[in-house]
Formats: C-alpha cells, sequence, structure tokens
C-alpha cells in the first residue's frame, strides 16, 4: 500500500484507492481499471459531484493497492469496504440515484443487470454502487461465467443462438446449450462471488465441471476448468491483501532505516538492482521490490542488456535503472521510497547517473557484500550498521533477493544459448 501519494504518481495499473483522514482511516474507497486516471478525475476542474467535492474538501491522504485484474480490485474493494466501513460509501446506501447489481433468481433462467431500486422479487440485489463500476462489474461477471445479459424475461427459445454464444460469451440456454440446474448453479457461483465468499464459489465449480466431465460435455468442462483457474488464481493473490502482521514487522525495520539514513518517511516500496553475467556473456540485470517488508513479485523485472558487450556491471546497472525509470516501466509501475543498488562507489555512482539522466528524483543506497556496508551518493560517509540490527537485515534480504533473481534469469538464458547451440 501507498501512503500520501500525489495522483500523478499512481500507475496505471488495476487496483483500489482509498481517500483517508487525518488519522489514517479510509472515507471512501473505490476501483479501478487504471488507479491514475481514475484518481486524477477526481481532482479535475470544475467539480460536479457533491460526494466528489465532499471527498475532496475531507481527505488527507491517497492510497492505493494494485490488484492483478479488475475482477481482483472488485474483489478487494468489497473486502475493504465491508472491513473500514468508509463515511462516503456509507452514505450511498441512503442515495436512491445509485444503482444495484441484480441477479434475477426468480426467472427461469437468470439475467445480471443493473437496475435503480431493490424490488421483493426473489432476485439477489448487491450494492450500491457508482453507475460505472456497476456496469463493469457486470461485464466481468458475465464475461467470467457467461451468463446472460439480454432483456427477455421469461427467456424464449431459440433455433439458433445470438452472436454472444459464437464470440464465447454465453452458454446459450436459449438453444439449452447447457442445463438449467447447471446454470442456476453458475449464477449462484457468480452470487458468491458478489458476497466476497470465493471458496465457495471455486467449490460449486468444481461441482459442476465434475458433472460436465461426466456427462461427457468436454467442452463446457474445459470452460469450467478456466473459470476455476482464474479464481483460484485470484484466491492466491488475495492471501497477499494487506496482512497486517507482515506489514507491521516491515514497518518496524523500514522505520528503523528510515532514521539510520536520514529519511523523511518510512520506505515503504524498495526496489533493489543487481546484474549478473559470465566473463560478460548472457548479460543480464534484476529488479525486485519489497513493500511492508515483504517481496511483492508481481513487481519483478528481468533486464536482458543491451549496450553492453564484456564484464562491466557499472554499465549494466546503469542500463537496467535507466530504463526502469525512464522508459514505459516508469508510467506503469509506482516510483519507490527508496532504490537500493548491489555493491559498492562504483555501483551506486551508476545508479546515481541513470537517475539523473531518466530525471527520477528518489533516495538510492547501496549495499556491499562481505563488508555490509551502505554507500550515500553524496558526501557522506559509509555507514556500518550493528549486524543485529533490523534496518540491517531488510536490506540484506532484499539484496540478495535480488541476487538470486538475477542469477536465475542469467542462468535460464545460459542454459538456453547453450542447447540451442548443441
Amino acid at each position: 500500500m501507498r501512503k500520501n501519494r500525489k495522483a500523478s504518481d499512481f500507475p496505471h495499473l488495476p487496483g483500489v484507492y482509498l481517500f483517508k483522514d487525518e488519522n489514517g482511516r479510509p472515507i471512501y474507497i473505490g476501483k479501478a481499471k487504471s488507479l491514475k486516471n481514475r484518481v486524477s478525475s477526481y481532482f479535475r476542474r470544475p467539480i460536479t459531484s457533491p460526494k466528489t467535492e465532499a471527498i475532496i474538501k475531507n481527505y488527507k491522504a491517497l492510497d492505493y493497492i494494485v490488484a492483478a485484474s479488475e475482477l481482483e480490485a472488485l474483489l478487494l474493494e468489497n473486502k475493504l469496504i465491508k472491513q473500514y466501513k468508509p463515511k462516503y460509501n456509507v452514505l450511498l446506501k441512503d442515495d436512491k440515484n445509485y444503482p444495484y447489481i441484480k441477479i434475477t433468481m426468480g426467472e427461469d433462467w437468470p439475467r445480471i443487470l443493473m437496475v435503480r431500486k431493490k424490488e421483493n422479487d426473489g432476485a439477489f440485489y448487491f450494492g450500491p454502487y457508482e453507475g460505472k463500476s456497476v456496469k463493469e462489474t457486470i461485464k466481468l461477471l458475465a464475461r467470467l461465467f457467461f451468463l446472460r445479459t439480454c432483456k427477455e424475461s421469461p427467456l424464449k427459445m431459440r433455433v439458433q443462438p445470438c452472436l454472444q454464444y459464437h464470440i464465447k460469451k454465453c452458454w446459450a440456454p436459449c438453444i439449452k446449450g447447457i442445463s438449467n440446474e447447471q446454470y442456476r448453479n453458475l449464477c449462484a457461483a457468480a452470487i458468491e462471488i458478489l458476497k466476497g465468499n470465493l471458496a465457495a464459489s471455486i467449490s460449486a465449480l468444481k461441482k459442476e465441471m465434475l458433472q460436465a466431465a461426466l456427462m461427457h460435455k468436454f467442452e463446457q468442462a474445459t470452460k469450467l476448468r478456466n473459470q476455476i483457474s482464474g479464481l483460484e488464481r485470484i484466491k492466491k493473490v488475495r492471501k497477499s491483501w494487506m496482512p497486517k502482521a507482515r506489514v507491521n514487522r516491515g514497518n518496524r525495520a523500514a522505520s528503523e532505516l528510515a532514521l539510520a539514513i536520514g529519511l523523511k518517511h518510512s520506505p515503504d516500496r524498495i526496489e533493489a538492482f543487481d546484474v549478473s553475467n559470465t566473463s560478460g556473456k548472457q548479460v543480464v540485470a534484476s529488479m525486485v521490490v519489497f513493500e511492508g517488508g515483504e517481496p511483492l513479485k508481481s513487481d519483478y523485472r528481468k533486464f536482458i542488456i543491451r549496450s553492453v558487450s564484456d564484464q562491466n556491471d557499472f554499465a549494466s546497472i546503469n542500463e537496467a535503472v535507466y530504463r526502469r525509470y525512464a522508459k514505459t516501466l516508469k508510467g506503469k509501475l509506482p516510483i519507490p521510497d527508496l532504490v537500493l543498488i548491489d555493491g559498492g562507489i562504483p555501483q551506486i555512482g551508476a545508479a546515481k547517473s541513470a537517475l539523473a539522466r531518466a530525471r527520477t528524483k528518489v533516495p538510492l543506497i547501496s549495499l556491499a557484500k562481505r563488508e555490509e556496508v551502505i554507500y550515500f551518493p553524496d558526501s557522506r560517509p559509509p555507514l556500518k550498521l550493528p549486524c543485529d540490527s533490523k534496518a540491517l537485515l531488510l536490506l540484506e534480504r532484499i539484496r540478495d533477493e535480488a541476487h538470486r533473481f538475477a542469477v536465475a534469469f542469467h542462468r535460464n538464458r545460459r542454459n538456453k544459448a547453450f542447447y540451442g547451440n548443441l
């Protein structure tokens, strides 16, 4: 999670954004396909929405959490709103202008649609949400579960299915491409997603997959297997959402590190670089990312060094750092609170030069192996921390992970080159 950032610092990635009060408590939580675009929209003038005006007037800090997909952002948003009950999210409950997601379980062949009010009709309602968020969510769930979005009620049987079936976005219940029981079970799985119960949704899909396989409906079974794989990936990612014990442990070490190296704020996001080669061959570099004291592997990056043809670690570091902060990655990933380089004075000098060329200002240090001394890009003398220092242990862990990642990437490329020449 990022703290007290400007909208311009946000990445062009899906995720959840949090407007917070002076005590750090969320007053509004939203999701976005692009965090940068969505949050920037709150600050465009003139502001015509009373709700937006109130949020902008009362917030004191901006945070965000990156998600791997729009659906993951939706699930995380729901989880955090239930956990924190932000003031301006709760106010939506009393505003009749905000729509709901409706799954019409009272019908033989349920639909998923957007409505403006709840009725006592046997359907399931979720919300209220902002209109754009509802439309995006309906598209995501319809795409995941192949639910029908047509307006017919009751559904008319046909000889030929519509285009949605041919582009693999619907089970085509209108030609009985799926049994009524199976289709309703899939609707129930979508409902569990909206409730935030991912495990129940996966369990329901597994039962349907087994049933389809037993009935020799292998195309259906394959589709269901793909849905299960996607949800299990989301379930795995959800385990990394804001685990308090892990973040607190990382914050203690980060606070100690900030004090030791003279930072104004604790470095929550640290990016570390290392290079690897064999006698100047197959030169590569790695970047690993730690947030809250733990690796954020989704943000790891590999670099095949192009400008260096010999064993020049300094030039390799320079290229990798420049590409990270000057090229396409600059807009795709957030700027870190601290950059860590594996090495000593020459390596940190190369990184300093790259950051200057990239016109990126970010705190920079390096950590030399064996001596475990911290070097700075300015005139400050090297810093030797106690061997049991939490700050040093954090830096060593990050540095060693960058080294491991670089060596693994280099070994992979070296093996491919070797076997490719046989």
